[in-house]
């Protein structure tokens, strides 16, 4: 077994991030912690190899130490120079303990040890049934009857507070005509809704439903909100990126993922699409029918001033009042949970990391760009970290120490590919009832505009 690499221990430190999130949350009463703590302790975890383990009271508390002490650096494994060698038996018993257990799950740890012996197999004389059950529990391969899940009562999903909790999720809209491919294409409206007050802190449509969509649309509900305390999503793939548990673990909020086949607690932001689908969506059809509206752009601008006239505005049955007001009395009240956020920081946590390996001539090539690097890292495997927005900067990192910028040698690209549909956002003048709308919020849209991924990270982008 080798010693485990930096990214190995950087995924090992998110995950133990990921499990005892939910226990940094300021606003958590009295006791409440101990609770939790329990709860935590009796579940199944997936550690960084997606295997199933289970975590002491004593590692949990152990983790909440050092992340208070240290930051996510404390979540890290500590490097050893043994550190992933079996000390009392070689590696090839244990490969075939665990062929045993994977061909005959029913056999104990104590018959495995005796036929290995049988065998004759080198070192399973100094096996233990308390060594092997560890290291089967560390593999994940202990035997499934001990896995048996329980089912639970749903519980409502409750928070108190702003901007403690808020709700993601994606929504296919209705199709549009892309100048750039020449071809109808279908929005995708990524939204983000606060559990407490309904508030929409930030939806926008998008051509596709990937990652870079995702980032743009959080960072510009953190720029316009700060940092909420938990992010809510399902499991689709977009929400099960290293760089959002980064995000999140550099931030400090917890990402929380709706349970495999029990989606119970999303009902608040399906609610929000489908008063989309039914209020919004046919005024939209019909703008677009007409040519009325023919860009990305257009069609959020309508977006933004709808939600902030009809949607913010209007009163909501369970809350008595509008998400608005629910927004204005949580502020008065003190139950606005927010946390700012260093611009320093923000743009930091944003960024994208890659990893290359520096050539004979000093050089490293990324998205068909070629850059030229400090001639002390020839040779060695660097981290690059760049918006990407605008590949001409790119920060060079080696064993976690700035080297400065790499410089541009030959540009062939200026952004990542899947960033290229980035949103310029502008005021267009509609007609008839999408008209109406937008006068009413022509102030407030004037605010709002140009609040984008590229101008937060300070690219400047086209007229």
């Amino acid at each position: 077994m080798n010693r485990m690499s930096d990214d190995e221990r950087e995924r090992v430190a998110l995950q133990r991030y990921e499990v005892i999130a939910p226990l940094l949350s300021p606003s958590l009463p009295r006791g409440a912690q101990k609770i939790l703590l329990e709860e935590l302790v009796g579940k199944m975890h997936l550690d960084a190899r997606n295997n199933l383990i289970r975590l002491g009271k004593r590692t949990l508390e152990r983790y909440l130490s050092n992340y208070r002490k240290f930051g996510k650096e404390g979540l890290k494994p500590q490097v050893r120079p043994e550190q992933g060698t079996l000390k009392v038996f070689p590696p090839e018993a244990l490969e075939q303990a665990v062929q045993l257990r994977l061909h005959r799950p029913e056999l104990s740890a104590d018959s495995i040890i005796e036929l290995l012996r049988s065998d004759h197999v080198t070192g399973s004389e100094r096996m233990c049934v308390s060594t092997l059950n560890r290291h089967f529990r560390r593999l994940g391969k202990d035997r499934p009857g001990l896995k048996r899940v329980v089912r639970k009562r749903y519980r409502l999903l409750s928070v108190e507070g702003a901007h403690v909790l808020w709700i993601c999720d994606v929504w296919d809209g209705s199709y549009l005509f892309d100048e750039r491919t020449g071809r109808n294409r279908r929005l995708r409206l990524v939204a983000i809704l606060d559990s407490y007050t309904r508030y929409i802190v930030h939806a926008e449509f998008y051509f596709n439903e990937n990652r870079p969509c995702l980032e743009d649309a959080l960072l510009k509900a953190v720029i316009k909100f700060q940092i909420p305390q938990i992010f809510y999503v399902d499991n689709a793939k977009i929400f099960r990126s290293q760089h959002l548990k980064r995000i999140a673990a550099e931030l400090g909020f917890c990402v929380k993922h709706t349970r495999v086949r029990q989606p119970q607690g999303r009902g608040r932001i399906e609610r929000w699409f489908r008063t989309v689908a039914e209020k919004f969506e046919p005024l939209l059809k019909e703008q677009i029918e007409s040519g009325k509206v023919t860009t990305l752009a257009e069609v959020n601008t309508f977006l933004t001033a709808w939600i902030e006239r009809r949607y913010h505005d209007r009163r909501h049955s369970t809350l008595k009042m509008s998400p608005r007001e629910a927004l204005v009395a949580a502020k008065a009240k003190y139950l606005d949970r927010s946390r700012p956020v260093d611009p320093a920081t923000l743009q930091e946590a944003f960024l994208w990391r890659e990893k290359r390996k520096v050539n004979s001539l000093g050089a490293v090539q990324i998205y068909n760009n070629l850059y030229e690097v400090d001639e002390a890292l020839l040779g060695k495997t660097v981290e690059l970290r760049f918006n990407p927005y605008d590949l001409r900067r790119i920060l060079v990192y080696h064993e976690g120490i700035f080297w400065g910028e790499a410089h541009p040698y030959r540009m062939q690209n200026f952004t990542e590919k899947r960033v290229t549909e980035r949103q310029t956002e502008r005021q267009v003048a509609l007609a008839n009832a999408m008209q109406a709308i937008v006068q009413e919020h022509k102030e407030e849209l004037k605010a709002r505009c140009g609040l984008s991924f590229a101008k937060a990270l300070g690219v400047k982008e086209d007229e």
